[in-house]
């Protein structure tokens, strides 16, 4: 599979659906322009970690849709995730992602919000294809206005360096969580079962954040090298994710000063010298024991048991 992430690799059946979702994506891409339609290969072959997916059809294991369906809804997912990444990257004018060029700094920021908004056009075409009810469309509609919620919630706190930690979780549970949430939900939602539905959103919920936050410990605790995007692009642009906020209430005076000041490499020093990311690691380490929690209710199955292993390791990763 053309996935950078290894992950996988011990998940061979899990990996081969992956593949067939990948080729599911790019065989909905029709688009005549052709700037726009390598602009969103380009980003499909840069491949991803493609934990939205994965988990999309682990929790669809619990249900009796077919593969077709499974299939679908997983590749919907990950299109709605990849289109978010693209507006992203024009909103932050990021230049790299995965390790390669953006689509925004590749081909223009006009080209790549029309691709992003072409993908958004493409899940709702693809799940309308294999029939899965627009009931469902319109019960997301909820999960994809408070994944906007998030990303919003976090432009209004830019620069911000009075906000709580408190505000730090309300922005990634929509900015992130909720795309886990509704991957894991969905389908025990389409198949009628609601309390496994309810459920699997509260782990996808605890998954996703703990993943967040954990991109933001690595942001730090890692290399432009290593993340193939660049250190301190966050924080440059205002973003003040857990690591700062740590900082920030370990020694508020001297942390906002460098921060006014832009002295943004004396910041990271102080993060990596105090106790900032040991407490960013018990953060993210508390909301992946509750999704552990919340993992034992679900039906006793080697599927369980593949979403506990899964989950655990996203807290120990290096990239």
């Amino acid at each position: 599979m053309d996935v950078k992430n290894t992950i996988w690799k011990d998940y061979p059946v899990l990996g081969k659906q992956l593949s067939k979702v990948q080729k599911l994506m790019k065989s909905q891409i029709s688009i005549k322009n052709e700037s726009i339609k390598s602009a969103i290969f380009d980003i499909f072959d840069a491949g991803g970690k493609m934990l939205r997916p994965a988990y999309l059809l682990l929790f669809a294991d619990f249900t009796e849709l077919d593969e077709k369906e499974k299939l679908a809804l997983a590749a919907s997912v990950e299109m709605l995730h990849t289109a978010t990444l693209v507006h992203d990257d024009v909103v932050d004018k990021a230049t790299t992602r995965r390790g390669v060029a953006t689509i925004s700094a590749k081909y223009g920021s006009e080209v790549a919000v029309y691709a992003g908004d072409y993908l958004f056009v493409a899940v709702f075409k693809l799940m309308s294809e294999y029939s899965l009810e627009l009931t469902n469309l319109t019960k997301n509609l909820g999960s994809i206005e408070r994944l906007l919620g998030g990303e919003l919630g976090q432009l209004n706190k830019h620069f911000d360096l009075e906000q709580s930690l408190e505000d730090y979780i309300e922005n990634i549970s929509g900015k992130t969580g909720e795309l886990f949430a509704m991957s894991a939900s969905i389908a025990p939602l389409i198949a009628k079962k609601n309390r496994l539905s309810s459920l699997s959103y509260k782990i996808g919920m605890n998954i996703g954040i703990a993943f967040q936050i954990m991109d933001d410990y690595l942001d730090y605790a890692s290399t432009s090298g290593v993340l193939g995007k660049p250190v301190l692009e966050d924080i440059r642009q205002g973003i003040y994710s857990a690591p700062v906020l740590f900082a920030l209430r370990e020694d508020f005076n001297q942390v906002s000063v460098w921060i006014r000041d832009e002295n943004f490499e004396a910041v990271d020093e102080f993060i990596k010298s105090s106790q900032a990311l040991a407490e960013t690691k018990n953060l993210a380490k508390s909301y992946t024991t509750a999704a552990l929690e919340l993992i034992e209710k679900l039906p006793k199955s080697e599927n369980r048991e593949m979403i506990k292993e899964i989950t655990r390791k996203l807290l120990e990763r290096t990239l």
